[in-house]
């Protein structure tokens, strides 16, 4: 009996994993592309009632003043701007015009915001096949 339970289990096991290598890529641009997208999360219920909005954009540098605002054109040539401050937060190399980028801005119902800008190279997210 254990040996057919033990058997049982690592089957079902082996269908788990087979289920979990399965992945669905989060929306992204198309290579070379871009994007926008916004959302708003809230809590309510016990404690304060919170509210962040989020928006990502990728597309290309358009005008940028460090520490100041950038303004990316995105989808449907959409010009996009946002106030940047000296907290903003800049990873991989220096930002000029002409650059694609993917700027993600959060803000909260308190007013303090976050803003990263990162290069984008337009590379699709790799996927794995189940066995």
């Amino acid at each position: 009996m254990n040996r057919i339970s033990a058997t049982a289990l690592a089957i079902a096991l082996g269908a788990g994993t087979a289920a979990l290598g399965q992945t669905t890529p989060a929306p992204s641009a198309p290579a070379g592309g871009t994007m926008q997208t916004e959302s708003t999360t809230k809590h309510t219920g016990p404690g304060k009632n919170t509210k962040v909005k989020t928006e990502t954009v990728i597309g290309t540098v358009k005008t940028y003043e460090a520490g100041k605002k950038i303004t990316v054109t995105g989808p449907k040539n959409k010009d996009f701007s946002f106030d940047l401050d000296e907290k903003v937060a800049v990873s991989g190399a220096a930002v000029n015009v002409g650059d694609k980028v993917k700027v993600s801005y959060t803000k909260d119902d308190s007013g303090m915001k976050a803003v990263t800008i990162a290069p984008y190279t337009g590379k699709k997210m790799k996927t794995k096949k189940a066995a």
